[in-house]
């Protein structure tokens, strides 16, 4: 697919408020739906209407069917429109990292990413929200931040607790963050604590607990084990949990991909080929396979002839057995999540499609899987009114892609631009100081 741009010869960004995506597919995500030949009209950075291909007017033409006029027009020659992604567990490169700020942010746009929820939130990244929110930050998608809730349960008290889950209220944290730590006493009073003044919590397994942690009204649970566990240890009671978590809006992020990859059960070559590895540089690649091969060589060294057999048959055995639960819980309704953890070999951005690959080895859908990635993230921050969807109205958090997801999910990997609220970035552009 070619994109053609009328009106202006683009650098790196059209940062009008005013769009015209003419003749494009929308998949609008809400539905399992493709509405096919449009033209998405955007203003002041929301979805203004959608209208049939080919009636629109342009500029001193004769025809007067829908004006362009006051829009800058992009012909996106037949592409597909989706929901922006949004990446529901994110740290924040560090300040060691082979990977810096600006490119973590621009690489996650590039890939058509245009959410953030950070699960190891500082207070900086509360000003970076703010300012992407306001407008005047660019090249960077929007933030949810989490608060991480101390783990040393010695110094807490009930008072200490209410008097920081106020304090990360009142700075504006988005949620609460459980990491581990903390007795039953603490825990129940963190979580009467954030339901009384309504701030999310989220995080860990309580006690590796599926079935506590729903009961303790977490908003999601992070990583596949607690699940898993659960299933594990009681799977006659498993489907009465499940119930449970959906009539709680309990959510679940599995992050799989990142314990694929420490499951060291990928070659090197398939390592370095995955997605946006080749917009990742020299020294990023250096630095991550080094680190591998240090945890490769640590975990030899710990279990010598037993790696084979109870580290990298174990972690496949297990990951295998949870693709029918994911299945599962995802056919009866849980409001799963999509993120392919921090961690090395997953390209920010880039990686939601390895995490894509996982689910859909699990049996799920390509509308299953898009959906995931999308509308649940807006429905989890009860939010889907406002964003989520390709609909009138809707914030303009899009991705063009230039074939059908929902045909195969590989083409979620064939981002030709990212539109987030309003404003077009082609891929290319956000790209190319990488290569």
């Amino acid at each position: 697919m070619r994109i053609t741009v009328f009106f202006l010869f683009i650098s790196q960004a059209i940062f009008s408020q005013n769009l015209v995506l003419k003749n494009v597919n929308i998949i609008p995500v809400n539905q399992e739906i493709t509405i096919k030949a449009c033209n998405v009209f955007i203003r002041d950075g929301k979805i203004e209407k959608i209208t049939p291909y080919p009636f629109i007017k342009e500029p001193k033409k004769r025809v007067n069917k829908e004006s362009t006029a006051g829009y800058t027009v992009v012909d996106c020659n037949g592409g597909y429109l989706i929901p922006g992604l949004v990446d529901m567990h994110v740290h924040f490169p560090e300040k060691n990292s082979p990977i810096k700020l600006q490119e973590f942010l621009k690489l996650n746009l590039a890939a058509g990413v245009t959410t953030l929820r950070s699960m190891r939130g500082e207070s900086w990244q509360l000003a970076l929200r703010d300012s992407v929110n306001r407008g005047s930050k660019k090249f960077s998608p929007e933030l949810f931040v989490s608060y991480v809730f101390p783990q040393k349960d010695s110094l807490l008290t009930k008072e200490s607790i209410e008097k920081i889950v106020v304090d990360a209220k009142s700075k504006g944290y988005d949620l609460i963050k459980y990491l581990g730590g903390i007795s039953q006493n603490n825990i129940n009073f963190l979580a009467e604590s954030c339901r009384q003044n309504s701030i999310a919590l989220a995080g860990h397994a309580y006690d590796k607990s599926l079935a506590r942690s729903i009961d303790l009204n977490f908003a999601s649970v992070e990583h596949y084990q607690a699940m898993y566990n659960a299933f594990m240890q009681d799977s006659l009671h498993f489907k009465k949990l499940i119930e449970n978590m959906k009539a709680k809006r309990t959510a679940f992020c599995p992050t799989l991909s990142f314990y694929y990859v420490y499951g060291f059960g990928y070659s090197e070559n398939e390592l370095m080929n995955r997605n946006g590895m080749n917009f990742i540089s020299p020294v990023v690649k250096k630095a991550w396979l080094q680190e591998y091969n240090e945890a490769l060589t640590e975990t030899k060294a710990q279990l010598k002839e037993d790696f084979e057999t109870k580290y990298v048959q174990k972690s496949k055995q297990q990951l295998a057995g949870f693709n029918r639960i994911l299945k599962y819980v995802v056919d009866v309704g849980v409001l799963v999540l999509l993120s392919p953890d921090d961690g090395i070999f997953n390209v920010p951005g880039f990686g939601m499609y390895e995490e894509m690959k996982l689910y859909k080895k699990a049996g799920l859908s390509n509308y299953q899987i898009l959906k995931c990635a999308t509308y649940n993230a807006a429905k989890y921050f009860n939010a889907e009114k406002i964003w989520g969807s390709v609909e009138v109205g809707k914030k303009a958090n899009l991705v063009l892609l230039n074939a059908n997801p929902l045909e195969n999910i590989e083409n979620i990997k064939h981002v030709e631009a990212t539109i987030l609220n309003g404003k077009f970035y082609l891929q290319t552009e956000l790209v190319k100081e990488n290569k």
